[in-house]
Order: structure tokens, then C-alpha cells, then sequence
């Protein structure tokens, strides 16, 4: 039995992405919502949260994008099917992609559909959609990540970065109070 390839960087972030999508229920529980009580708690709050929901800040802002091209039906389904493409030639892709037995890296793959997204943007003439897509899914993912209590929120998820600054004041530090 042959082992599977190594995973290149292009290829562990896709799969990061998409093992990242977590339940809806637990992502609309309305009873994990509430305001921070500090600035820290805002700054843990909002840096877990994009951590553990960026799969499905990145289907809701992709959905955003969807509602602001209601104008434009055509223009909405040649995205449709282009988010289609991303998905199945990109992200949900375990087996290396072969055309006329000739493998294609993830690199290349990435950058033809890159290519493809920026001159459909350009030809259809979006960018003031996608500019305010981008505002909105920004504004409520912003929102959601602030407002929702983390998965574990007495840990900071800056981890160690903290861990010598408060060793120091539990020890009274070199600073003594006036």
C-alpha cells in the first residue's frame, strides 16, 4: 500500500478551511451570545471565534455576495457555477487533479481559477457589489465573532505570548503601586 503525498502548504490550508465548517446550530446559539465585559474579552472573543467559524464566515460572506448580484441574474449564475469550481476543483479535492494524464499541483489550479475570478469581476463590471459584499460580510462576521461567547473563553488564544507578562504581576513585578 502506497502512502498518501506529502501535504504542501496549499493543500493543508484547504483542508484546514474545509474541516473548519462547524455546525449551524452551534454557530445561530442564540443563548451563547452576549456582550464582552472587557476589551480583552472582545480582542479573545473575536480572535477564537474567527479561528474556530472561518469555514462558515467564509460560506456566509460568499452567500453575501450571492444577495448583491440579485440585480444581476446572469452575472449571479456565471458566480454561482465559479464558486462551484472553487469548491470542487480546489477545496473539497482529496486526489491530485489530472487532465489527459497529466497531473496539475494545486498551484496551478489555484492560480487558473484565480485568473478566471478576477477577469469575470472585470468583464461584468461588479466591483462596486463586491466592494460592498465584502463591507456587509466584514460588518457581520465582525459582529458574530464579537458577540458569541468562544469555545473555551477563560483561555486566551494569544496562549504563551501572555503567560510571562502575567507571571510577573502575580508576583507583584518590578513596579511597585503608588
Amino acid at each position: 500500500m502506497t502512502s498518501p503525498p506529502p501535504a504542501t502548504n496549499t493543500y493543508s490550508a484547504t483542508a484546514t478551511i474545509r474541516h473548519s465548517i462547524q455546525p449551524w446550530s452551534t454557530f445561530f446559539s442564540p443563548s451563547s451570545l452576549s456582550l464582552p465585559l472587557s476589551l480583552q474579552s472582545l480582542s479573545n472573543r473575536f480572535t477564537a471565534n474567527l479561528l474556530f467559524f472561518r469555514g462558515n464566515y467564509v460560506i456566509i460572506s460568499l452567500l453575501i455576495f450571492l444577495l448583491t448580484l440579485i440585480t444581476h441574474p446572469f452575472t449571479a449564475v456565471f458566480f454561482l457555477i465559479l464558486i462551484a469550481a472553487w469548491i470542487f476543483l480546489f477545496f473539497a479535492r482529496d486526489d491530485p487533479f489530472v487532465v489527459f494524464d497529466f497531473e496539475l499541483g494545486d498551484k496551478v489550479v489555484l492560480i487558473a481559477l484565480s485568473v478566471v475570478t478576477v477577469v469575470g469581476v472585470a468583464v461584468s463590471g461588479i466591483w462596486w457589489n463586491l466592494l460592498v459584499s465584502m463591507l456587509v460580510s466584514g460588518l457581520v462576521v465582525s459582529l458574530h465573532a464579537v458577540l458569541r461567547v468562544a469555545e473555551g473563553d477563560g483561555e486566551s488564544p494569544y496562549g504563551a505570548l501572555l503567560s510571562v507578562v502575567d507571571d510577573d504581576l502575580e508576583d507583584g513585578g518590578s513596579y511597585m503601586p503608588v
